[in-house]
Order: C-alpha cells, then structure tokens, then sequence
C-alpha cells in the first residue's frame, strides 16, 4: 500500500513544488530590474499569464486526483480512533474543513475541536500564562502528576492534556477537573470553542497558519508551541502539527518544532496542508503516530520526505 500512496502523493509533490517556485517570486512572473526600465515586454508576460494558467489547472487536476484516491490510500488507516482538532491562531477555515473531512474518511472522528487564543501563544503574557496554569494546577493537584520543577508552560500543556486528550483509541470523556480547566481556559480568553467536546481524541491535530507578528512575536510563538505540544503528547498516542508551506519557513510554527531537537523527536509535522494531499499526508501521520513513529512530511523543506515511508523508512 504505502507504495501506491507514495505514487499518488509525489504526483502531487511536482505540482506543488512548481506551485511554491512561483509563490516566493522564483516562478514566470518575476520582475527584472530590465522590465522596469523598458516598461516591460508584453509577451513576456502574455507567456507568464499562459503558464500561471497551465500550473493552476496542473494543480487543480493534482488536488482533484488526489482527493478522488484518497479513500484507497487512506485505507481506513484512523478507523475507530478518536480525533482532537486545535486550531492555532491563523488557521485557515478551508484547510481545518478538508482535515476533518479526511479524518472521517480515513475512519476516525474529531470528537475534540478548540482554538488556542493569541494570548495563549503570545511571549508578552507569559507571566499572566505562568500564575494562571500554577493556579488551575494547585486546584487540580490530585489529577495531575506533575514535578515540582516544571516551567508555566509545561503546567499550562499538562492541564490542556487533561482536558483535551487520552490513551483511549476510542476517546474518552471530559472529566470534572477537566471541565473546570476549560472553563478557566476560555474565561481567561486563552482557549474558544471548548464547549462541544464529545470526547477527548487519542490522537491531536493542530493546525498553524502563516507566521505573522514581529521576529520576536514569531520567535516566542514558536518556543511556546513547541513546548505545549511536547507535553499534550506524553499524554495521548501522538500529536502531529500541520500548516501552510509558509509555515515550514524558519520562522514558521513547523519550522519551529522541526528545528527543536527535543519535540522533533516525538511529534511529526506536515506543511503544505493547503493541498490536498497535504490533507492526506496528515492523515496518514496520524496513523504513523498511533504506531508510535514521528516523521516530518510534506516538500522539500521536509526532512522524511513527501509521504510517511517515502524514504523506506
């Protein structure tokens, strides 16, 4: 199977390699210092309108074939397993759709859906962050087995797993003291969309949007990420991070956790997710986590390769 997957999603891989080529200025419709001062050829660009048409019905026909064999390469590879969908600031709305999509044909169900807030994510209300986990943590101090050495944030990830995620493959349901760490979560403005949880997922989906903010707002963005996800998956099956290819860029959330050597190691990422087969490629990640692997997926900036196993690992 993963062969024919590798076949279908590398298809896809052409497209979109030419696709971001155009994106960051590389493509037909760069400038030169010479068209500006000529006023510019008019058949030069008569040919870069061709081609921008011929690669957007390239990659329409790469989207459509993919999602028309999705069901075979998904092969229902989340069946029965239960899904948390977190929505990071940014996250586009079409993309979040097509993953939940793939999530049910691929047999699993998002039965968990929230969206971190910016202030969760955002460097200057660390210390605000800080005091608020140290409180909810103090309450719920018989559910939680924490050290007593842990920073803010790993206590803030740690009630966050509580609320949101399981071992169970199935799901499992949203406790007391889970409850209670929720609503101060969406009191303090920190978390949204947290109160139709039908059960908390083995498995976490986060999807990132394009970086945005200062250097030092993308920076800080990024260790914060990096450090809740480490801890919500020591406890459940597996967390994979998901975003655009602009969020594979250094100062991207992707970038971020795929240049972290502790959170590298145990929780996969894929970019491109504005593809189709990025969708796919998720999915996929997601089975490869509940097998106890990590990989990151996705173009060329992606150390593992376009698909799970596409390096024979």
């Amino acid at each position: 199977m993963i062969n024919f997957r590798y076949h279908v999603v590398s298809l896809v891989a052409v497209m979109l390699a030419l696709a971001v080529g155009i994106a960051l200025g590389g493509g037909p419709l760069q400038r030169t210092p010479d068209d500006d001062s000529s006023g510019g050829d008019t058949q030069t660009l008569v040919s870069a309108q061709a081609e921008l048409a011929q690669l957007e019905q390239g990659t329409a026909f790469a989207d459509d074939y993919t999602d028309q064999t999705a069901d075979g390469v998904l092969d229902q590879a989340l069946e029965d397993r239960a899904v948390t969908l977190l929505l990071l600031p940014g996250a586009d709305d079409a993309d979040v759709t097509q993953l939940t999509e793939m999530v049910d044909r691929a047999g699993g169900t998002v039965t968990a859906r929230a969206a971190l807030g910016e202030k969760l994510i955002d460097v200057g209300n660390r210390q605000l962050v800080s005091e608020l986990a140290a409180q909810m943590a103090s309450s719920a101090e018989d559910d939680l087995d924490l050290p007593a050495d842990v920073s803010g944030y790993e206590q803030m990830g740690a009630l966050m797993a509580h609320a949101l995620v399981s071992h169970k493959a199935a799901g499992d349901d949203v406790d007391g003291t889970g409850e209670s760490v929720l609503a101060g979560l969406t009191a303090a403005d920190l978390l949204t969309g947290a109160d139709a949880i039908d059960a908390r997922g083995s498995l976490v989906l986060v999807v990132a949007g394009e970086p945005y903010g200062s250097a030092d707002e993308r920076d800080g963005a990024g260790s914060i990420v990096s450090s809740l996800l480490s801890v919500l998956d020591e406890h459940c099956d597996g967390v994979v991070l998901v975003g655009p290819v602009a969020s594979s860029a250094e100062d991207g959330l992707v970038g971020t956790v795929r240049a972290d050597p502790t959170t590298s190691d145990v929780v996969s990422t894929v970019d491109a997710v504005e593809r189709t087969a990025g969708a796919v490629t998720a999915v996929l990640a997601l089975r490869e986590e509940a097998d106890g692997k990590s990989g990151h997926y996705g173009t060329s900036e992606a150390p593992d390769g376009a698909i799970p196993g596409a390096k024979g690992d």
